[in-house]
């Protein structure tokens, strides 16, 4: 298997076909991957074939040799069939208790390299303990102090305030209803922008319209004037003359 770090979600594995890599023939499909509680580690999976699926055959980790599309595994038919250890847990469903002593939630998956089998986060469903929205979160292994069989006791600093691997449904309403209200408030800025833009303009014509009054005034002042100054005065009439010689 390749050196370098694959990490998958553990349901993606789930379904897959395992083919023998000595003989390339199926031997059935990827039902359940079980870890080591204690190193944090997947140990091996369960394989199911024939009639439903009601034939299991276990598999270590360390007959993984390829995990693409197909699992290709290793198989040595000189070895008797490998059994479940009995330390291997499948943590799916556990539910997530704080060393607080409160509930937040329940284990859905978790993040693994399939090259080494160790395990990097697990994936909890909030209870929506401290408002934490519906979603599914990132634990560190780290977090975590204890795995039973039924629980995971984990810190309480860990999941006050969790990371998101996937939106929830109030995540994503919540994030339409911001959309929505910025929207509508640059709907409204936009609308103002408009109107000071057509007050602005109706004040310049306004005052385009007072300029060219106040100009036309003056035109028509200063037309009298030049006509009061072009027309001559009149004469002063002469006396009549008189009659006594």
């Amino acid at each position: 298997m390749s050196t370098s770090p694959q990490i998958v979600r553990r349901s993606e594995l789930l379904n897959r076909r395992t083919i023998d890599r000595r003989t390339a023939e199926e031997v059935g499909r990827v039902d359940r991957i079980w870890l080591d509680a204690h190193s944090q580690r997947a140990i091996g999976f369960t394989c199911k074939s024939g009639l439903l699926g009601s034939k299991k055959t276990w598999f270590a980790w360390a007959q993984v040799d390829t995990v693409g599309e197909n699992v290709f595994v290793t198989i040595n038919p000189e070895l008797p069939e490998l059994h479940q250890p009995e330390q291997a847990v499948c943590p799916i469903g556990l539910e997530v208790l704080t060393d607080a002593g409160n509930q937040a939630g329940a284990v859905v998956d978790y993040l693994f390299d399939v090259r080494t089998g160790s395990v990097t986060h697990y994936l909890f469903k909030s209870s929506g303990w401290r408002g934490v929205l519906d979603g599914i979160y990132l634990l560190p292994v780290a977090a975590i102090s204890t795995i039973g069989s039924k629980r995971a006791i984990v810190s309480e600093a860990a999941v006050s305030e969790p990371v998101q691997y996937a939106e929830g449904l109030h995540k994503k309403v919540g994030l339409v209803a911001e959309f929505l209200h910025e929207d509508f408030d640059r709907t409204l800025k936009n609308v103002a922008g408009v109107k000071r833009g057509a007050q602005s303009l109706a004040e310049k014509f306004q005052d385009k319209a007072l300029e060219v009054r106040d100009v036309a005034q003056e035109k028509v002042a200063e037309l009298k004037r030049q006509r009061q100054e072009s027309v001559p005065p009149e004469p002063n009439p002469e006396p009549p003359e008189s009659d006594l010689s």
